[in-house]
């Protein structure tokens, strides 16, 4: 009896050790675009296995091809998947073509929110492409940067400040101010 209860108890316990592949937050577009340090059209020339600190298993070589933000001098970067962070599946194959969210990991890069900073490019078509309620899509590689773009500038360029109001004089009532091309009135004097 003992034995059946134990056997119970593990094999159903089982499917609380299997990984969700749902359980990581997926950041937006915008979101992405913000927090990337490095956003590029990129061509995987090598991968090997690796051990960055036990943090990661993937050391990835590859060369940017179009760089939307970041360095665009760099001829080659660096950078590290295969995370250890649970539900994370972020892994580069040598030969494809990604559009890829970094941001920095000491020296190199890593692939921001895992495998959901990463879409595959096949010909000029970005795949699983997410909208704005993570929805995804195939969608053109012209498209899709024009959107990255479009974050970008919204994110760089600081807020407008509100108008001020006029404030009342101490007396009271607020000086009403002339529409636009009226020259205002100039306030009675007083005699001395």
């Amino acid at each position: 009896m003992r034995i059946l209860i134990t056997a119970t108890l593990l094999l159903g316990g089982l499917p609380a050790f299997s990984q969700s592949h749902d359980c990581l937050r997926i950041m937006s577009p915008e979101e992405l675009s913000r927090k990337a340090a490095f956003i590029a059209r990129i061509k995987v020339t090598r991968s090997e296995k690796a051990n960055y600190y036990g943090m990661y298993s993937q050391l990835v070589t590859a060369a940017p091809i179009d760089v939307v933000e970041g360095d665009d001098r760099l001829t080659q970067i660096n950078i590290l998947a295969r995370s250890a962070v649970q539900c994370a599946e972020d892994e580069y194959t040598t030969k494809e073509e990604m559009l890829v969210f970094l941001a920095p990991e000491g020296t190199l890069y890593r692939t921001l929110d895992f495998q959901y900073g990463q879409f595959l490019i096949v010909g000029d078509t970005v795949k699983n492409w997410r909208d704005k309620a993570n929805n995804t899509s195939d969608k053109p590689y012209a498209e899709v940067r024009k959107e990255v773009e479009a974050y970008l500038i919204a994110a760089h360029t600081p807020p407008t400040a509100p108008t001020p109001q006029p404030t009342p004089p101490a007396g009271g009532q607020p000086t009403p101010t002339p529409p636009p091309g009226v020259k205002p009135k100039k306030p009675p004097t007083s005699p001395p």
